[in-house]
């Protein structure tokens, strides 16, 4: 009796851990399956993330170039408008420096002076001309 006991025993054991066995690779299966699953389903987000994070790049960088070339426009007409400015305040000053000047001669004349030097500051420089060693 005590060997149907011990082969009962053994055969008992061997059964737990055939069963064991059996289930560790049935979960183990279930297990890698879903683990390959959450894989697949991360690595499609993670495209699909990429995907539209280059889609968004790209855009982005055409609105920049057409910013920067609006911006360089802009410049450029505010440069064009700086030099037309400058070259209108230019010829004003032309004016009146010969304005200035016409009214120095006219100023020499009536006093009877035969130069407008006294006129000057005695640097021969008119005080409304900048200095220029």
């Amino acid at each position: 009796m005590d060997v149907v006991w011990v082969g009962t025993a053994i055969g008992g054991a061997t059964g737990v851990v055939l069963g064991a066995t059996a289930a560790w690779a049935y979960v183990s299966r279930r297990a890698r399956a879903r683990h390959l699953r959450w894989v697949a389903a991360a690595r499609e987000q993670f495209a699909s993330g990429t995907q539209n994070t280059r889609a968004s790049n790209a855009r982005l960088k055409v609105e920049l170039e057409k910013e920067r070339a609006a911006a360089q426009g802009k410049i450029a007409a505010g440069t064009a408008d700086l030099r037309k400015a400058a070259s209108r305040l230019e010829g004003e000053l032309r004016i009146a420096r010969a304005e200035i000047d016409r009214l120095v001669r006219e100023v020499a004349e009536y006093r009877g002076e035969s130069s407008p030097a006294s006129l000057l500051d005695g640097s021969d420089f008119a005080l409304t001309r900048p200095y220029l060693p």
